[in-house]
């Protein structure tokens, strides 16, 4: 593995990791915020709560991961683009097929 794809696959990883948080806690607070009645008033445990809002995240997780993928995708070209990273890329010999390897 050479050192252009090292750096796209943990510019890619960086952006994917941070989406996929930001989108499942921002869906897992409106979730308990929407509920927190209901478990007032039903007084489940906390620890009910926290194992439920795991599995949720997981489920969230699986559910959102193509949408994530492509935001990651376009994002990290967009970044790469206006670093002109993409034209140093390309300008060095690098074919665009082996630039989109990674």
């Amino acid at each position: 593995m050479k050192l252009l794809d090292k750096l796209i696959i943990k510019d890619f990883l960086k952006t994917y990791f941070f989406v996929v948080l930001m989108l499942i806690l921002v869906v897992l607070v409106l979730d308990f915020t929407e509920k927190n009645d209901k478990y007032i008033s039903n007084q489940v445990p906390a620890g009910e709560i926290l194992r439920y809002m795991g599995n949720y995240g997981l489920y969230l997780n699986n559910l959102l991961t193509p949408i994530t993928v492509f935001i990651s995708v376009i994002f990290i070209t967009s970044k790469m683009a206006g670093r002109t990273e993409i034209v140093a890329i390309l300008s060095s010999g690098v074919s665009f097929v082996r630039l989109l390897r990674p």
